[in-house]
């Protein structure tokens, strides 16, 4: 286990966890084979976790603690020099194992990445609060509704 006792400036993340969480975070959103995308590590996730996620954050740092002994007990090293297709690896087994797994992590890492001024303007999104103006809502086709209103109501009136 990494201690996690306050560092320099009060971090309450030890410098090893922040090099695993690093490379987390851009294995669950990684960047783009053309670069044009970066991953979720190069917009600050560990410092929005700091700052948004407090209360989150003796949880992931868990995960994080456990994902680093695994690597030790399953390849006698640490996870971060591990080569990329071997942390996938430890990360999906576990994953697959326990569902739970990294699960907040993963929901705070998407959630800073699409909040991100760089991500959305890459992804086309004007830069822009949503009110007053709003944003235009494409029409969809409502027939493919048609089985659902078929079937009826599925519900119990009480």
């Amino acid at each position: 286990m990494t201690d996690r006792t306050p560092i320099a400036g009060g971090d309450p993340i030890s410098p090893a966890q922040r090099a695993v969480l690093a490379l987390v975070v851009d294995i669950i959103v990684p960047p783009s084979a053309d670069g044009r995308m970066p991953g979720a590590a190069e917009l600050g996730v560990t410092d929005y976790l700091l700052s948004h996620a407090a209360p989150a954050l003796p949880a992931i740092l868990a995960d994080i603690d456990r994902l680093q002994a695994l690597a030790g007990e399953r390849h006698g090293s640490a996870f971060e020099a591990l080569p990329a297709a071997a942390r996938q690896t430890l990360v999906d087994g576990l994953r697959a194992a326990e569902p739970a797994f990294l699960e907040r992590l993963a929901l705070e890492t998407v959630t800073c990445y699409y909040q991100s001024d760089r991500v959305l303007a890459l992804i086309g999104v004007e830069l822009r609060p949503p009110f007053p103006q709003g944003y235009q809502v494409l029409q969809g086709d409502l027939s493919l509704l048609a089985p659902v209103r078929r079937r009826g109501p599925i519900y119990r009136d009480v």
